[in-house]
């Protein structure tokens, strides 16, 4: 465990040295530093994570702490994981993409100090497992993430972003400090393993902790409807900071929903069903309203809110498998849960990084003014087709293995002989199928309009290509994804021990059968991806020595190319968002002459989020309305203020002589 600290701290000491380094080395000074955290994190993590077991270091504290145990088992191990993978590829892609922020050395200073204290603290709070030092720890990585949102503090727009993340935050951290009061308070301890007995307890005030649990939880992981930041914060941050948040921090939300979960013994099927309803409402929002977005980040953010719901929805499947019975619907739920997270993590750090190079080359985000850049930027636009595939659950790449997983768990759950059961996996099923749809029509949409076709604005003739900081994190990522993608059978032994915490029974059987299944997904698809290449040489070989002449596409007798012959991101998508416009309320201003053929016209359109509309705004006026109620309070005399303080002390010696 002290190798594993020293990790921790040597990420950190890496935040606090770039602010005494010069601007051009801070950014090579960090990348060091995350070099150096791999050697003392990853042989530990793969160590509990092949062979199981734990390891953990007892610290004394004053009060109200006290004792306090660290804990590094397989559930902590795979989030230590993406956490120390995560700062090595931020430290790489910061190096080039912070040049953009050059002579604002101070900025660039308190950018590597947070970056390095947010994850030092995601790796420490992994490891707590005392309720009081896991909130300090909780608040250290919402404050360190908080400064890094509102890095650009000069413009209106991220200022406000960054409050809202704060006020966000420290709301899910009063459902948290509610639910460890009352649970340290019953079973008379601070530390984790007490919590099992109150958790439990075949009562309502066991439901009623887990359901506060979730609430702290789910506003960091970013379930609706507690989702509003992200969408907020994601675009208003640098991109690097971006990624870290999107595949990173809002896991450590997970991380807490599953942590409690370990503690139950079984947990009920209300709740389980609950989490199911749950993630796939979240899912389905997340992805419906990725689709309406014209902002590129904007985009990703609640991209990110549909497959925290797809995680959501493998540990509502593993939940309601454990609540049966039924350990082999438990470890696909569970399976595929884990597996979406190493996924998402892969795939959504690749896409903001794509979307960040875009940015740093072309200064907008908007998908109505991108277009052309295959052939702009032709390595970025490559490997970004390979992420929109993958985040889209396509067959070859990582995040089909993942949601396979979670399928299957809802196929072995038609052999049990519940209706209510049933009918929840055909539901699930069915969603689940639908988002698939909806997420290949939003990253066809970005794909096409963004990469395709001809530009819509002009760019800079001097668009200088990508540098190699740019490039080495996209190409890691990439043979990450190809990797899992074509041989998942290699990978998923590594996440068996994490599984087997939450079986509690021998799940060796079922997950050799999962095992032989996804082996002979990899001998099908290397065997198709063997016939393509078959024919492909045999082609180049036909036609080596031949002369090919290539012929212009009938086109409509179009004979002028111009974008404006071309789909918009909002005319593409259209059709498809008047079918759900319920969900995604749209706001439209079309503007022109009232005659037949208008000079000029102007058409803007723009979602709007439902549960803010209809949820958080009315929220907050009635809170406003409520505390106008007492607004002669201060009423800007002195003398007034003065009474008040004589009542609060004659309140107070009232109360002690009376005690």
């Amino acid at each position: 465990m002290e190798f594993f600290l020293f990790g921790i701290f040597i990420i950190f000491t890496g935040g606090i040295i770039s602010i005494f380094t010069k601007e051009k080395f801070k950014g090579i000074v960090f990348l060091i530093f995350a070099i150096a955290l791999q050697f003392f994190i990853l042989p530990t993590v793969f160590k509990i994570l092949i062979y199981g077991g734990q390891i953990e270091s007892l610290l004394m504290f004053p009060e109200p702490i006290g004792f306090a145990y660290l804990r590094l088992d397989p559930l902590s191990a795979v989030f230590a994981l993406i956490i120390s993978a995560g700062a090595l590829l931020f430290a790489i892609y910061s190096i080039e993409y912070m040049k953009m922020y050059s002579g604002k050395k101070s900025e660039l200073s308190s950018y590597y100090f947070f970056s390095g204290l947010l994850i030092s603290s995601m790796m420490f709070l992994i490891l707590a497992q005392n309720a009081i030092l896991f909130l300090i720890i909780w608040e250290v990585m919402s404050v360190s993430s908080f400064f890094l949102v509102s890095f650009e503090n000069n413009k209106p727009e991220v200022q406000k972003a960054g409050i809202y993340y704060l006020a966000a935050m420290q709301i899910g951290a009063a459902f948290l400090i509610t639910a460890f009061a009352f649970t340290s308070a019953s079973s008379g301890s601070l530390d984790f393993n007490s919590f099992r007995n109150v958790l439990n307890s075949s009562n309502g005030f066991s439901t009623l902790m887990f359901v506060f649990f979730f609430l702290g939880f789910g506003t960091k992981a970013g379930f609706v409807p507690l989702h509003t930041w992200l969408p907020r914060a994601h675009p208003a941050a640098p991109t690097g900071v971006s990624a870290l948040m999107s595949g990173v921090m809002i896991k450590t939300g997970l991380y807490g929903i599953l942590r409690i979960i370990l503690m139950l013994d079984s947990p009920g099927a209300g709740l389980s069903y609950g989490i199911v309803i749950i993630s796939l409402l979240t899912a389905v929002y997340g992805i419906a309203n990725a689709i309406a977005q014209q902002d590129l980040k904007k985009l990703l953010a609640y991209s990110s809110i549909e497959n925290i719901g797809i995680i959501g929805l493998g540990i509502g499947i593993g939940m309601l498998g454990l609540s049966y019975n039924k350990p082999e619907i438990a470890i696909l739920g569970f399976l595929g849960a884990i597996l979406h997270i190493i996924n998402h993590f892969i795939f959504k750090f690749l896409l903001f990084f794509g979307a960040g190079i875009v940015y740093s080359k072309i200064h907008t985000r908007n998908i109505e003014k991108l277009g052309g850049l295959v052939k702009i930027l032709p390595y970025t636009s490559y490997i970004l087709l390979i992420g929109f595939l993958a985040i889209s659950g396509m067959p070859l790449l990582n995040g089909f293995v993942g949601e396979f997983a979670i399928y299957l768990g809802m196929i072995e759950g038609f052999s049990v002989s519940n209706l209510m059961l049933n009918i929840t996996f055909i539901v699930s099923f069915a969603g689940l199928a639908f988002i698939g749809v909806m997420a290949v029509l939003c990253f066809t949409k970005v794909y096409g309009i963004c990469f395709l076709g001809l530009p819509r604005s002009e760019y800079k003739t001097d668009i200088s290509e990508e540098s190699i900081w740019y490039k080495l994190p996209l190409m890691m990522l990439t043979i990450l994804i190809l990797v899992i993608g074509l041989l998942p059978a290699l990978v998923l032994p590594i996440f068996y021990n994490v599984v087997q915490e939450f079986i509690r029974v021998d799940v060796a059987n079922e997950f050799t059968n999962i095992l032989h299944i996804y082996r002979m997904i990899s001998f099908t698809t290397l065997g198709f991806l063997g016939v393509v290449a078959f024919f492909y040489l045999l082609r180049y070989f036909l036609l080596r020595n031949r002369t090919v002449t290539q012929f212009k596409t009938w086109d409509c007798g179009y004979q002028v190319q111009s974008s404006r012959f071309q789909y918009t991101g909002s005319s593409y998508v259209q059709p498809f968002l008047q079918l759900i416009a319920e969900l995604v309320p749209q706001k439209i201003k079309l503007d022109k002459e009232r005659v037949l053929f208008p000079k000029e016209g102007f058409f803007r359109s723009d979602n709007q989020d439902f549960s803010e509309r209809y949820i958080i705004r009315p929220m907050i006026i009635y809170i406003n309305r409520f505390f106008s109620m007492f607004a002669w309070i201060q009423s800007g005399r002195m003398q007034q203020y003065i009474l008040y303080g004589l009542i609060f002390l004659v309140l107070i010696l009232i109360w002690i002589f009376w005690v």
